[in-house]
């Protein structure tokens, strides 16, 4: 859906993976995250909104989106949080294809997740020098080893862009 929306002109939206309980990902505006780790929200920031798989397909407990597609889910997202969207119009290229790349890699070896803060794990947070692509069991049972994906670039915000 985040990639969804930077098609959309929305470059400026970003997500923080983590794990407390569930798989959950922070959605927000690229000046919420750290200049440390592009890929880490320091502290509580509003506007944003979280995504937990304990919600499973009832994305942000939305009950007329299980069967959307991400564009669909995108289309909503910008009318259900007009005030995480008003602040994520614009171009960072840099970021959109640090994405694009990262979900190519997850696309071609199922069973990994970027997780950036979770309970008893250390390094996290502005301490990652990567985003580790956790290991979880593959459809077809296998354990994988985990793997680690460069850290976004930091957001420039230029008002021209």
């Amino acid at each position: 859906m985040v990639s969804e929306l930077h098609r959309m002109g929305y470059q400026w939206v970003r997500f923080m993976p983590h794990m407390h309980m569930a798989y959950r990902v922070w959605i927000a505006p690229a000046e919420a995250f750290s200049g440390i780790n592009p890929a880490f929200i320091p502290g509580d920031f509003e506007p944003s909104i979280q995504y937990t798989s304990a919600s499973e397909n009832n994305y942000f407990d939305w009950t007329d989106a299980k069967n959307d597609t991400a564009r669909q889910l995108a289309e909503k997202f910008i009318k259900r949080f007009p005030d995480i969207v008003a602040q994520c119009q614009g171009r960072d290229w840099a970021y959109a294809g640090w994405l694009a790349e990262l979900l190519g890699v997850l696309e071609s070896e199922a069973g990994r997740l970027p997780v950036v803060v979770a309970e008893y794990m250390d390094p996290s947070g502005d301490r990652l020098k990567a985003v580790p692509l956790k290991s979880y069991w593959t459809p077809d049972g296998q354990l994988l080893g985990d793997r680690f994906f460069p850290l976004p670039p930091r957001f420039e915000h230029d008002p021209g862009a």
